[in-house]
């Protein structure tokens, strides 16, 4: 028996224009929990229907938005372990919605699948290294610029394998240091500045495009360095 459709008003929330561009899936609009194609694929994945399909506004597969038939082309656009979700035609409209795992189309190239997940499980990675500014193998150079900001030095080398690239970070220990000044009442205050003092240096080596290794070198082994920009 065929899900219950959406009242037309709630239908048309998940109705979209039809047009070439990728960037249906607006941040605010996606759902957590669920792998985008669009982000981690390079094309988009597309195959023909060989069966009809129905289409749920959500991934509890209770309500219908649209019914697809044989014959017809869609674009899947992510998945979760609950299913897949694509966009396909429905009334002369582009409806998205998800689909059961078993409804999934045949002739699809399941490698797509697990090439999406390795360059998720690579963006989060490189995400949380920018946010913690730090650097791990395979960043490119403009991820860690974004991590430690402009580097000191730079030296590259091209020959026939490829172009090496080395950054070199100056890292710097915070000394904190004490003043006096008056308040509004005269009064002496204590107040503590910090000047940046270098203990070494933070060494980036790329190969090809992609870090390969990471040096630090510490006048002062037992100091917490770290790269300020």
């Amino acid at each position: 028996m065929r899900g219950l459709l959406l009242p037309i008003g709630a239908a048309l929330l998940l109705l979209l224009p039809l047009s070439g561009a990728r960037a249906q899936n607006a941040l605010e609009l996606r759902e957590d929990g669920v792998l985008y194609f669009e982000d981690n694929l390079p094309n988009t994945i597309t195959a023909t229907l060989k069966a009809p399909m129905t289409v749920y506004s959500r991934r509890n597969f209770q309500m219908a938005v649209g019914y697809l038939n044989p014959g017809q082309q869609i674009e899947l656009v992510g998945m979760s372990p609950d299913g897949y979700l694509l966009k396909g035609i429905y009334r002369n409209n582009t409806v998205t919605g998800w689909i059961r795992p078993e409804d999934l189309p045949s002739g699809i190239d399941p490698a797509l699948f697990a090439q999406a997940q390795k360059n998720q499980a690579r963006h989060d990675a490189v995400a949380v290294a920018i946010a913690n500014k730090s650097v791990i193998p395979g960043m490119t150079p403009d991820e860690v610029a974004q991590a430690l900001g402009k580097p000191t030095e730079t030296s590259s080398r091209t020959d026939a394998s490829g172009t090496r690239l080395t950054w070199i970070f100056t890292t710097y220990r915070q000394e904190p240091q004490y003043t006096y000044t008056l308040d509004p009442f005269g009064r002496a205050v204590l107040q503590t500045y910090y000047v940046k003092i270098p203990i070494g240096q933070l060494i980036v080596n790329f190969d090809n495009g992609g870090v390969t290794s990471v040096e630090e070198h510490k006048t002062d082994p037992n100091s917490p360095g770290v790269v300020t920009n």
